[in-house]
């Protein structure tokens, strides 16, 4: 019984995170696919600078609460104490970010899954979140840059989970955890480094409205009239 508990919270922990958040804020609200504009990528930044502050914050919490679902779960005791003991509840949150960096319900293109390990810590281990998303936002503020915010506070989860101990001790799973998820963050990143390397990074202007809404959405349509010609018989008579 146990087993198959496990298994069908893997396959749940994962379509959670397959959910494309970001498409179904941008088809319901813009009627728009997100993944055609901006850097193409469903992820909480894209959304930011699309379709503006409060969309960007809507996705980001939606996949912040999909991949650490499972996990809150555990810590709050709705799950069987006996399924903890065999698998550390921390796998489900990086099955949740494998859903999340290839999602089934979105051709397997998903967004870089910093929200979503953002979200896992956030649930596991309240004070650790805290002081890598300061990590970030000073980051951030400094630079003006996401991806550099991002693969400075991520890692950072590694000291942090060595430091800071949970019960008088280091927690392994935690520590692992923050390694794997600081791998697959930067895999993820793999271009934006090679763009800030370059000096083409794009720099994050936080704007209440995004591109789309400024440009596209804004605008009162244009409606045109167009005359149609008229058509004349005449009738000849016969003498």
């Amino acid at each position: 019984m146990i087993i198959f508990t496990e298994i069908l919270l893997a396959l749940l922990a994962y379509l959670l995170g397959s959910i494309p958040c970001a498409l179904i804020i941008s088809k319901t609200f813009f009627n728009i696919d997100i993944r055609e504009y901006g850097s193409k990528n469903m992820g909480a930044t894209n959304v930011l600078r699309v379709l503006g502050l409060k969309y960007g914050i809507v996705v980001f919490l939606m996949d912040a609460l999909k991949a650490g679902l499972i996990v809150l779960f555990f810590r709050v005791g709705l799950i069987n104490q006996e399924v903890y003991s065999h698998i550390h509840p921390l796998v489900y949150g990086i099955i949740a970010i494998i859903g999340h960096l290839f999602p089934i319900f979105a051709k397997f293109k998903g967004g870089k899954g910093v929200a979503c390990a953002a979200g896992i810590f956030a649930c596991y281990a309240p004070l650790h979140f805290l002081i890598a998303i300061s990590i970030f936002i000073i980051v951030f503020l400094i630079f003006r840059y996401v991806s550099v915010a991002s693969l400075t506070a991520v890692p950072s989860s590694i000291p942090i989970s060595l430091i800071l101990k949970i019960n008088g001790k280091v927690d392994i799973g935690l520590v692992i955890f923050c390694v794997i998820a600081s791998i697959f963050i930067i895999i993820a990143h793999r271009k934006n480094i090679v763009r800030l390397l370059t000096k083409k990074e794009s720099k994050t202007t936080v704007k209440n409205k995004g591109s789309i809404a400024e440009s596209t959405f804004n605008k009162k349509p244009t409606i045109i009239y167009e005359e149609k010609p008229q058509v004349v018989i005449r009738i000849k008579k016969q003498k």
